[in-house]
């Protein structure tokens, strides 16, 4: 019995041991997941001020963008303001020219009807001297002007 007994309190020292040394790792294995969880704390911590200071970044890169679009919008509406300007101008010359070779083309039809009804005929007088020597001036125009 002795030697039964003395097999059993070796066997309960062992357990108390294997006790010991899995209570310590316990213990340690705790302590390494609490740190881990600072660490992961840190972590979301240091994380999330990256996060904030790329959204402003962005916010500031985005108003930039957007600032510079505006720009170019007021640019092309002040070419298209002088664009349409320049045209409208060239349209009015165009007219006043238009105008101008009517007026032109007036005069020669009325001196023609007068020619042609032997107002000018009669008197030994040409077409040619009173137009000034061309058929194609009259009233200050110009030759070949039609």
């Amino acid at each position: 019995m002795a030697n039964g007994y003395r097999t059993l309190s070796q066997h309960l020292n062992d357990l108390k041991k294997e006790n010991f040394s899995l209570k310590l790792r316990i213990y340690f294995l705790e302590e390494r997941v609490q740190q881990k969880g600072e660490d992961n704390r840190d972590d979301v911590y240091r994380r999330n001020i990256e996060l904030k200071v790329e959204v402003e970044s962005l916010k500031r890169e985005l108003q930039e963008k957007q600032q510079a679009l505006d720009n170019t919008w007021v640019a092309a509406e002040n070419q298209t303001t002088r664009s349409q300007a320049a045209l409208r101008q060239q349209y009015e010359e165009r007219q006043r020219e238009s105008e101008h070779v009517y007026e032109l083309l007036e005069n020669k039809i009325q001196l023609l009807q007068e020619v042609s009804q032997g107002g000018m005929v009669g008197s030994g007088r040409s077409w040619w001297s009173v137009s000034g020597g061309s058929p194609c001036c009259h009233a200050g125009g110009q030759a070949g002007t039609e």
